[in-house]
């Protein structure tokens, strides 16, 4: 009986000690000169079971990290081509295991050594998904860009990079920020033969980072792993070309390009540069660059600062461009970091535009056709900063300063017609604008920590200012819609659009400034061995004043003598007061995460309106708030994310103010002073699956948002009314109102894996949008007090279902080639349409890219795009093929250079079409694009890299800073990617 129980009591203990587990960190070093060693094959062996190996490499400055081992005893095997194997022991009997330094010998050198492995592609620690860049192969001189488009679960449209299905917002090299905000600069301007690892993960806020309680406000970052052995060196790739366009009638015959990126990398000091100057509608730089002061921006809750920014415009620019990015750190223990950003950039965009618009029911079936010319001509500079001051190890401190100074100055001009059921209107339109504005702002947060792991406290603060002005001189017709048909002239069997025009000109004077200010103190507390409970308060403050005067003027636009027109003239201030309060909870184990906040919010807007008097708007609004989140990572392969969150959009000033805005006689609105906040209810789910082994990658994201009072539109087409005396007939008149009902889901899957007999990357992406936009048409207007009474509701549908599949050649560095196909098929509808007929429309892009390096250093470089917009509803077929292709040689020593020769857009096919829908309407629409011309460009890549600055890559592939030569090709050492970075 007691050896029984003495059994029992044994099994009952080594079941209890193989349940617990715990963590084993380690830094690998050469024995040598005690620089970090990245990459090196790590091999974990449980002594009871020898067959279940683990393999994983270390990562950034040698680290090694081996989580949730079972307690008892392990072998501990470390190699790397040009070292000596190390081999060693270790047991596990506590949470937490450091084994310390293990230093490794110089020996096998890779000359003697041939060893063919496979590319392990990608792998994955919690949110991390880690691409070994080296089992994607591209030519010598592709930058990151190119790199990126063969990676699985990652796209790249027009510069924009996309990843799990969620944009990229910050691009990090090696931990630390690179050209701020600006991720389409940053991936031009680092070379894809310095990449050894690109890391795609869930980069929380500054203040969430440091006391590990996720507020929700965090962003999907991209952190760029350089080969240590290039982080000491000069490396870049500068160009310029000149072309010939012999078939343009209206631009610039003479064609240019120049520019080039220089990276200067001395350990943690890094300067970047880069320039661009073309006429060939080259832009490289983010929409931060542009200048879209175009009236009012109200008193919402993102407080109007940065609101100025918009995406570059549509058409062909000009650009002249520069800009500076650079990092570095100070002190003994690299206490102080800096990283700042400066840009300079000036553009001159000029397009010619056609618009078709069809108006459907449920609304009057009529047509809108227009053309318009528009030449706009901005400046910026812009400087972002970011210093931080590690005080101590238990205390931070962060200040991001910014500022930029931006001018926009567009000129445009628009005619046309509208006609059908409707009668006949004309469309006589002109702007003369002239926008400059300033942003200043600077961020701080302090950190700390209490002594008591997980005792954290958090203050930041936020100040921003900007003052603008945006004057205009403008003219348009303010005759609305006429029931004749026009006549027409006997001799000639027009009609004469004079009839139909009366044009109104006017000057508008309207500056503009605003400034807010934000503070938040955050408290954690651990509550368990796993757990924390945070409690946050957050206030802000934000003033807007804008004082707009409009002049109705002669066609000279002079004003002397003239008083600011009442019904024209708009001036307002707001002021909007938001305080929130909320506690949180977090528990964290096993890289496995679980996080609740929830908040009460009360936000105050005091305002007032300035038109044939003064209006008093004062609203005050309360609200509950939450947020969600939870990160299961299943095993090393396989990984859930989920957010659950709510947040709520305040009214603007412009949209509560009870007043008229006629600045567009035929498109007149009034604002609604009961309008409501929104409340928007938001979920997102991500799935990975990372098979390293077989080189496969598998992700799932999923996302639907739900809005009530939902900030819609109430549309009157045709209203005739009076305001003051004055008879009007708009072509619409429409007003803000609250609607429950909007909805946008989308779900996106993309699959990777290798092709072996071909040598090749391939990938396929699928994935639903759906989206329900809730509106009221028709009714009669009030014109005392501008409402709409009556009218029907009307959802508009659209659903599209997209695929997409990449096949990217991984055979060497000499032959590069990308082929894509993405097509996406839309129906929308509108629940007011008595047929019910669905709108559909099928639009697809193939394309291919190809580089081929020949013998003796000739190339050939070449891309095709084919587009095709297809109308099943409205009989249209929109299709263009663009296509270039150079050839070119390479020169110089280790053919740095290289001289092409070649044609863009060889068939003189391009165009820009883009078909849209809406509440009862269809348009296509068409801008101004760059068209055939012939090149000749001349490229020079430069590599100097080490302390004795070598010219020859080759030299330095796979060299850390110790100068010892090893392999890493296209599958490292031999064993998986190193393991996820967090910056």
């Amino acid at each position: 009986m007691k050896n029984v129980l003495l059994t029992t009591l044994l099994t009952l203990f080594a079941a209890t000690a193989l349940a617990q587990s715990g963590s084993v960190t380690a830094m690998l070093v050469d024995a040598d000169t005690g620089d970090p060693v990245v990459g090196a094959v790590v091999t974990v062996t449980p002594a009871a079971n020898p067959e279940k190996k683990q393999y994983l490499t270390s990562a950034y400055k040698g680290s090694v990290s081996i989580q949730s081992l079972a307690y008892g005893e392990y072998g501990l095997s470390v190699s790397f081509l040009g070292y000596q194997t190390l081999d060693t022991t270790f047991r596990v009997a506590a949470p937490k295991l450091n084994i310390g330094t293990l230093r490794l010998k110089p020996g096998v050198q890779i000359e003697t050594v041939v060893k063919e492995v496979k590319a392990m592609r990608t792998s994955q620690k919690g949110d991390t998904v880690s691409y070994n860049a080296g089992a994607f192969k591209v030519t010598n001189d592709a930058d990151v860009e190119g790199l990126l488009k063969k990676m699985p679960g990652i796209t790249v449209t027009d510069g924009t990079v996309e990843a799990q299905g969620e944009e990229i917002k910050k691009v990090f090299v090696d931990g630390k920020e690179f050209f701020g905000e600006d991720v389409t600069t940053a991936i031009k301007s680092l070379p894809a033969e310095a990449v050894d690892r690109v890391e795609v993960y869930n980069k929380l806020s500054d203040a969430a980072e440091f006391s590990g309680m996720d507020d929700g406000e965090g962003y999907k970052a991209l952190n760029i792993v350089t080969k240590p052995g290039m982080r000491q060196g000069q490396f870049g790739k500068l160009y310029a070309g000149y072309g010939y366009d012999a078939d343009t009638e209206t631009e610039d015959r003479n064609k240019y390009i120049a520019g080039g990126n220089v990276n200067i990398f001395s350990g943690d000091s890094r300067i970047s540069l880069i320039g661009l100057f073309n006429n060939v509608n080259q832009q490289n730089f983010s929409f931060e660059d542009i200048l879209g002061v175009t009236g009012g921006s109200g008193g919402g809750r993102r407080g109007g600062v940065g609101q100025y920014m918009t995406r570059p415009q549509d058409g062909v620019a000009k650009v002249n461009a520069i800009g500076l990015n650079y990092t570095d750190t100070w002190g003994k223990r690299d206490q102080v970091s800096f990283q700042g950003s400066y840009f300079f950039n000036n553009t001159n965009t000029t397009n010619l535009s056609t618009i078709q618009k069809w108006y459907e029911a449920p609304m009057a079936i009529d047509t809108l056709s227009t053309t318009g010319y528009s030449d706009t001509r901005g400046v910026n500079h812009r400087f972002n900063g970011r210093l931080e001051w590690k005080i101590s190890e238990n205390q931070n401190l962060m200040i991001r300063p910014s500022f930029s100074y931006q001018s926009n100055d567009p000129w445009s001009t628009t005619q046309g017609w509208q006609y059908g059921e409707s009668g006949y209107s004309r469309t006589d339109n002109f702007d003369n604008a002239d926008r400059k504005g300033y942003n200043i702002g600077t961020f701080a947060i302090y950190r700390a920590k209490l002594g008591k792991d997980g005792r954290t406290i958090t203050l930041n603060g936020n100040f921003r200012y900007s003052d603008s002005r945006n004057n205009a001189d403008s003219y348009s017709n303010q005759l609305g819609s006429l029931a004749d048909r026009p006549e027409t002239d006997p001799a000639t069997g027009l009609w004469d659009p004079s009839d139909y025009v009366q044009l109104r000109y006017l000057r508008d004077i309207a500056p503009s400034s605003s400034y807010s200010l934000r503070g938040e103190f955050t408290y954690t507390e651990p509550v368990a061995k796993y757990a924390q409970v945070s409690l946050q308060y957050r206030a802000s403050y934000d003033h807007q004043e804008r004082d707009k005067r409009s002049y109705e003027t002669g066609d000279d636009f002079s004003i002397a003598g003239l008083a600011p027109d009442p019904l024209l003239s708009n001036a307002y201030e707001s002021n909007y007061t938001v305080q929130r309060v909320g506690p949180g909870f977090r528990f964290s184990k096993d890289r496995n995460t679980f996080i609740a906040n929830v908040y009460y919010q009360h936000s105050t807007l005091d305002g007032m309106v300035t038109q044939n008097g003064s209006e008093k708007i004062s609203h005050n609004y309360d609200d509950f708030t939450y947020f969600m989140m939870g990160q299961l990572n299943i095993n090393r392969e396989n990984s859930l994310r989920l957010f659950i969150s709510s947040y709520t959009d305040n009214p603007e000033v412009t949209n509560l103010q009870g007043v008229y805005d006629l600045s567009d006689a035929q498109n007149i609105s009034h604002g609604n002073p009961t309008l409501n906040p929104s409340y928007t209810h938001r979920v997102n789910f991500h799935y990975v699956n990372s098979n390293v082994e077989k080189g496969r990658t598998f992700m799932w994201m999923f996302s639907m948002q739900n809005t009530s009072d939902y900030f819609a539109t109430h549309t009157v087409q045709n209203p005739t009314f009076e305001i003051d005396g004055t008879l009007y007939t708009p072509n619409f008149y429409s007003t803000p109102i609250n609607m429950d009902g909007y909805w946008n889901l989308r779900t996106h899957l993309s699959y990777g894996f290798p092709i072996g007999f071909l040598k090749s990357n391939f990938n396929i992406m699928a994935g639903v949008t759906y989206t329900l936009t809730p509106s009221l048409l028709g009714g009669t207007v009030d014109a005392e007090t501008g409402a709409i009474t009556g009218g029907e509701r009307n959802d508009a549908s659209n659903i599209g279902y997209d695929f997409g599949a990449v096949l990217g050649s991984n055979i060497s560095e000499n032959v590069d080639f990308t082929f894509a196909w993405n097509g996406t098929y839309n129906e929308a509808t509108n629940s007011l349409n008595a047929t019910n007929a669905k709108n559909r429309y099928f639009n697809h892009t193939a394309r291919g890219d190809l580089k081929i390096v020949f013998p003796l250093g000739f190339t050939l470089t070449a891309s095709a795009a084919y587009t095709q917009y297809i109308g099943f509803t409205n009989d249209y077929d929109s299709h263009y093929l663009l296509c270039n292709a150079y050839i070119g040689k390479k020169i110089f020593r280790n053919q740095r250079g290289e001289i092409m020769f070649g044609v863009n857009d060889m068939f003189n096919q391009n165009t820009a079409f883009a078909r849209t829908t809406g509440s009862g309407w269809t348009q296509n629409a068409t801008n101004s694009v760059i068209g055939r011309y012939y090149m000749v460009q001349f490229t020079y890549n430069l590599r100097r890299f080490g302390k004795k600055g070598s010219t020859n890559i080759k030299d330095y592939e796979g060299v850390d800073q110790s100068g010892s030569r090893r392999r890493m090709g296209p599958g490292g050492p031999g064993g998986p990617p190193p393991m996820g970075f967090h910056p």
